[in-house]
């Protein structure tokens, strides 16, 4: 980060920003003190941690994990930072040693943005469209294309649709990350979205470039009514 002439802070040209992303599921007798503990323990504790930019919540109603977190951060060099180790395992409270050994479900993920390389989730997010998938090595720039001309082009055409963002994968399992953002979710019944990642032509390529995910979330709020 360098310090321009108002005092704040930009992005050099070369840096891009980091994503921690986790996914989670208590048990279902837990959800109401998971969720306690998520919001005034958790996230808290890594809104303190110098680097970590947004940290912004969802929910699925429909299937596993029930739960994502999305933290962009500066770089990914601040996982390894001091005051992120001050909150790893060996400084976790009894209240997070408990939550953790009752998990369901825990997967952590840890993503270079690759494009646009310097975008922060959006405020207005209330869906976002979560796509891990594997492109081999070789065919990156065949991707690239039925994603930018066919797949993208159709999404951007929405009412509801705010902004893509990609990722590349430091730790984790398949190497692409899509984060597709939407204003609300009704995005899910519109022509454009069926075309763009349902029709047979684009499940065809989704295998070809094998899917390891793809789930759309809710933006989270503690009674879970914000299915704007």
């Amino acid at each position: 980060m360098i310090l321009d002439e108002k005092g704040g802070y930009q992005m050099a040209e070369t840096e891009k920003y980091g994503l921690l992303l986790a996914m989670l599921e208590p048990p279902e007798a837990m959800t109401e003190e998971f969720n306690d503990w998520y919001d005034t323990e958790h996230v808290p504790e890594r809104k303190a941690i110098p680097g970590f930019i947004t940290a912004q919540r969802f929910f699925t109603e429909e299937g596993s994990p029930k739960y994502l977190a999305l933290y962009d951060l500066e770089n990914i060099d601040v996982l390894d930072s001091e005051a992120y180790r001050k909150v790893g395992p060996d400084f976790y409270s009894p209240w997070t040693r408990r939550i953790n050994r009752h998990a369901r479900i825990f997967k952590r993920y840890v993503y270079s943005q690759i494009s646009p390389g310097n975008s922060l989730l959006s405020k207005e997010v209330h869906g976002v469209l979560v796509w891990m998938n594997h492109v081999p090595e070789g065919k990156e720039q065949e991707f690239n294309q039925w994603y930018e001309k066919e797949c993208l082009s159709r999404l951007t055409q929405l009412d509801a649709f705010i902004q893509a963002r990609r990722f590349r994968c430091v730790e984790g399992e398949a190497n692409n990350l899509s984060l597709i953002e939407f204003s609300d979710v009704t995005f899910m019944t519109s022509p454009q979205y069926r075309e763009a990642l349902l029709s047979d032509s684009a499940v065809q390529n989704r295998k070809h470039f094998a899917d390891a995910m793809m789930k759309i979330y809710r933006k989270y709020s503690r009674n879970q009514t914000d299915t704007k």
